[in-house]
């Protein structure tokens, strides 16, 4: 029993606790917050109601309505 104790302890170990989704992955450097979309601005939506989109142009994220294509800083719609 005892090696099943400390097989659980490592895996314990290995599991990123709560709140690893608002976290960068290390190595990752981060990301460039672009900004918020028209459309989103516009309608005046909270935060937590925005998606983010890649722009790989601007090697960055923007925030947005879920339909929304178009980078606010480049102007690229093609991701």
């Amino acid at each position: 029993m005892a090696e099943n104790d400390e097989n659980s302890d490592k895996d314990a170990a290995r599991v990123l606790k709560f709140p690893a989704s608002r976290t960068n992955p290390p190595g990752s450097g981060g990301f460039t917050h672009l900004g918020t979309g028209a459309m989103a601005r516009y309608l005046g939506m909270r935060d937590r109601q925005m998606t983010g989109h890649w722009c790989s142009r601007c090697r960055g994220i923007w925030f947005g309505y879920a339909f929304e294509v178009e980078c606010p800083c480049c102007g690229n719609r093609h991701g």
